[in-house]
């Protein structure tokens, strides 16, 4: 934490930013910015900013909430050291629920929706009907809820977690890509983004 500009304030102030700090870092849904006078007042959430830049985190804002989540460039450095990375079986369960629960009901226009908790319930059904062994999906979504990437829906489907909260507008952009990239690999879109992605690569 950055305790010079803490110490700075009035000591009923600091508790004010580490109280807004708390519930930012621990709360599953956002925060309302009217809950705490750090997240409303604009010079306590600089300082609060500060705080969790210190550890690679910014504040993630969704209309008049906030929460709190790591910073691009920190998750970069984690998935490159290797800390975070899901199993493959992981990645697979959680990309059938994201297309089943979101991007088909989406397509649909059963979904208004841009929050991507908001989706349909996916029942287990349809995931055992994929290529997945069994044990492997069940294993997989055990480790996926206790890390709160999914969760459970009405009568034991499965739904995107509060983890999805926590996405920085980047994330969220290349998870969208990443589902055009599955769904139609060769249609416009998914030229489009494969070039930029090249593009990038090359000048990195």
């Amino acid at each position: 934490m950055t305790e010079a500009q803490l110490n700075d304030l009035p000591e009923s102030r600091q508790a004010e930013v580490r109280a807004a700090l708390t519930a930012v870092e621990t709360a599953e849904a956002p925060v309302p910015a009217s809950a705490f006078r750090a997240l409303m007042d604009p010079t306590l959430r600089a300082v609060l900013e500060r705080c969790l830049a210190e550890q690679g985190r910014i504040l993630i804002r969704t209309r008049q909430s906030f929460l709190s989540g790591y910073a691009d460039t920190m998750t970069e450095r984690l998935a490159l050291a290797g800390v975070g990375l899901l199993r493959q079986e992981e990645q697979a369960v959680l990309t059938l629920v994201i297309l089943h629960g979101i991007a088909i009901p989406r397509a649909a226009g059963r979904l208004r929706s841009q929050s991507w908790t908001d989706a349909e319930p996916v029942p287990r059904s349809r995931l055992v009907k994929s290529q997945i062994p069994d044990s492997k999906i069940g294993a997989a979504l055990q480790r996926l809820r206790d890390a709160g990437i999914l969760a459970w829906g009405p009568r034991r489907t499965v739904v995107p977690g509060p983890q999805f909260h926590r996405l920085t507008p980047a994330v969220t952009e290349r998870l969208w890509e990443n589902l055009i990239l599955l769904a139609e690999p060769h249609g416009i879109m998914a030229e489009v983004i494969q070039r930029r992605r090249d593009r990038a690569k090359e000048s990195s």
